[in-house]
């Protein structure tokens, strides 16, 4: 393993018409390209495309396509003959990039979308004896329930040389609000809700983590690249209220503090923490994408 760290068919699957989304996911697709996609889930797909430079695969799966900004680029790489089959989870999701699809004639015919169940499953789909040159799976392996077992799924998927490209979030990330979380906690008094959080922080992978992944997958020259950013917040109302943060990990967030006004009292002391230590600038909070791409062992001779 090498770590470097820097700086048109139809939509198949269940009917659109007929799926019945909750409200988090409608609300998520109603912002994702305005708020969400700019300072995190574009980044992360940037760091996939790199990670796919070189010769030009024919085709291509994508795991979790959200609202298809990442599948359009996809598309935009690969040969005329090239096709990328996406799959999403979410229904509102997948009809935002079913649009963009059918907006762009020179791409709709090289691109085919499936909705997908959750847990992620996608031989339930696409069937057991499909393969492809490669498989990108772009902020969605950790939202498998095993991902490891997700990860050697995704493995068969591929032809003898084909890639697997994953990118995810890595410990470290939303660290700066963590440790005012932890403070407020030791302060409050609250040892299980410590408990609780040291458990999801120990719980986001590191690079290694997702290195063993592919690597247990029987994938070779697995690489580990990763990349730190910040998104910067006026206050932390609007840190709590902006789409990435309050349709993201806020809901898991509010579970490690308990329930009712526990909880309320516990995020209102972090909110005065936030606007008290950084009164005057702005909250700067620190994003760690991971990209980790590994081949499928070519066929011996």
């Amino acid at each position: 393993m090498t770590t470097k760290t820097n700086g048109s068919g139809p939509v198949s699957g269940p009917s659109l018409a007929t799926a019945r989304p909750n409200e988090k996911q409608q609300r998520l697709a109603a912002v994702y390209d305005a708020e969400v996609l700019p300072v995190y889930a574009r980044r992360f797909g940037q760091m996939a495309l790199r990670a796919l430079a070189g010769p030009v695969t024919a085709s291509v799966l994508e795991i979790g396509c959200a609202t298809g900004d990442l599948t359009l680029e996809l598309a935009r790489r690969l040969p005329g003959t090239g096709r990328v089959t996406a799959l999403e989870a979410s229904a509102p999701m997948i009809a935002r990039a079913d649009a963009k699809r059918a907006a762009d004639p020179a791409l709709a015919g090289k691109i085919t979308l499936h909705t997908t169940p959750t847990p992620l499953v996608p031989s339930l789909v696409l069937g057991d004896n499909v393969v492809y040159d490669a498989c990108v799976a772009n902020l969605s392996l950790t939202d498998a329930p095993d991902p490891r077992l997700t990860a050697t799924e995704l493995g068969q998927m591929l032809r003898p040389g084909g890639r697997l490209i994953v990118t995810v979030p890595l410990r470290g990330t939303w660290a700066e609000l963590l440790d005012i979380y932890r403070d407020v906690l030791r302060e409050n008094r609250k040892p299980e809700s410590l408990a609780a959080l040291d458990d999801y922080i120990a719980s986001q992978p590191e690079g290694d983590t997702v290195a063993r992944w592919l690597e247990g997958a029987g994938l070779s020259d697995v690489e580990v690249t990763v990349e730190r950013w910040q998104i910067l917040f006026k206050s932390a109302r609007e840190f709590f209220f902006a789409p990435v943060i309050d349709l993201g990990p806020l809901s898991r967030w509010k579970q490690i503090a308990g329930r009712g006004d526990e909880m309320q009292d516990i995020f209102f002391f972090m909110k005065q923490a936030i606007d008290a230590y950084f009164a005057g600038g702005v909250f700067s909070v620190t994003v760690v994408g991971g990209c980790c791409a590994g081949r499928r062992p070519a066929a011996a001779p």
